[in-house]
């Protein structure tokens, strides 16, 4: 009879041990669920970051503003008769 009172005692003094490790388990998640959130907000900022990126970079490639910059820059286009091709024959190549 007096073990049994000692287990039953024992299970008394085991709730609140479990209660505590259930709260510090809640905080723990509350804590990781924010971490979460930062985290998506910061990837949520990379991604508009790259699109923003990537519309500067079509815009660049645009041919008439890189026209337009090599114009600024002095650059001309190259007319066909400017063009000098110049064939070397040698061994291996076939010629």
């Amino acid at each position: 009879m007096k073990r049994y009172y000692v287990l039953f005692i024992l299970m008394i003094l085991t709730i609140p041990v479990f209660l505590g490790v259930n709260v510090l388990q809640s905080i723990e998640c509350g804590v990781i669920r924010n971490e979460i959130r930062k985290l998506e907000k910061s990837q949520e900022d990379c991604l508009n970051n790259n699109k923003a990126i990537a519309g500067e970079i079509t815009d660049l490639l645009a041919i008439d503003k890189l026209e337009a910059e090599a114009k600024k820059m002095g650059l001309q286009k190259v007319r066909p008769e400017d063009v000098l091709v110049i064939i070397m024959g040698g061994k291996g190549r076939g010629l």
